[in-house]
């Protein structure tokens, strides 16, 4: 049996398309004669008329109208047969780059890069630290692949955006702060309005949750000391004996870890963050990055069963905040 090859069914496909030899070798820029000799041969081998040849027009026979569509159909399974191999070498080498804040960073950075290489050694991943207005601009510019956010995001944009889970937010102080020397362990929010507060900028997601909970309870939080990230926030609060601030514990695990600050639950109020995933429309994004999302979806799972974390956001519908 006579085998026919890929390029063979090309050929036939140009010809068939434009109803002209001429056109056909113009559009694939291969010699008209060459074209010719293979359509030829596939007439051959299939033994029947591709194409009519009356006046030196050209038309398709009943015979070449269905082969015409069987070889569409071979050329495009050759393309999904080629695309599902590059998939698969894309899992093979790449990049991924992710942006997060730090404070996130502090709770999933080590598991997700720890999980994800050794499924994938060969893809490079690029971490960028920022809050979620720059992340997001980041990704719509194209110099992010995906960013673990707060939510809600103002401008979507015609992102992809999905629940990870909830955390609760704490007053924050250092070891010698007065609240922890007298061993609180909670405390009204306007309570905390008698000592210094160190915060972050109203760019910063976190602020603006402090903000709406003082504007429920009728003030606004007068800051000693702002900064533009969390990061200098705990650098200065460590070393403040008046000095007190609102994140979540997960921010501060080391510094907890060190007895160096302490946290105090808030017993009139409940600050939470809700905390996302954002990207590009996952059709778009290579399988390295679906890959890598699985990792992360998976490792904020894991938070749950961590004192003072988490809320997966399986749980979330099921809750009334």
């Amino acid at each position: 049996m006579r085998r026919i090859e890929i390029k063979q069914l090309e050929y036939f496909l140009a010809v068939a398309d434009n109803l002209s030899f001429t056109k056909a070798a113009e559009e694939i820029h291969v010699a008209q004669p060459a074209i010719s000799q293979q359509i030829k041969y596939l007439e051959f081998v299939l033994g029947v008329s591709l194409f009519n040849r009356d006046n030196k027009k050209v038309s398709l026979t009943e015979a070449g109208e269905l082969f015409r569509k069987h070889s569409i159909e071979v050329l495009e399974s050759a393309d999904k047969a080629v695309k599902v191999i590059e998939e698969l070498r894309g899992l093979e080498r790449g990049s991924v780059s992710i942006g997060m804040s730090s404070t996130i960073a502090t709770i999933l950075m080590s598991d997700l890069v720890t999980e994800f290489r050794q499924k994938f050694p060969g893809i490079k991943i690029r971490f960028t630290e920022s809050v979620t207005s720059e992340s997001i601009n980041h990704i719509q510019n194209g110099d992010l692949d995906i960013a673990v956010v707060t939510l809600p995001i103002q401008d979507e944009n015609g992102l992809e955006i999905e629940s990870l889970f909830d955390e609760d937010l704490e007053a924050i102080v250092s070891s010698s702060h007065p609240l922890a020397k007298e061993n609180f362990e909670s405390v009204n929010l306007i309570d905390l309005t008698k000592y210094q507060w160190i915060l972050a900028n109203n760019s910063n997601g976190l602020r603006r949750l402090i903000n709406d909970a003082c504007s429920q309870k009728g003030f606004c939080p007068l800051v000693s000391l702002e900064v533009d990230r969390i990061s200098s926030v705990k650098n200065l609060l460590i070393y403040s004996d008046e000095g007190v601030t609102i994140l979540p514990p997960t921010a501060v695990l080391n510094e907890l870890s060190l007895g160096l600050v302490k946290r105090i639950k808030l017993k009139d109020i409940r600050i939470f963050r809700s905390v996302g995933l954002a990207s590009r429309q996952r059709n778009l994004l290579p399988p390295a990055t679906l890959e890598m999302i699985s990792v992360i979806k998976q490792s904020c799972y894991k938070y749950s069963e961590r004192a003072f974390i988490t809320h997966p956001a399986s749980e979330l519908k099921n809750r009334v905040h």
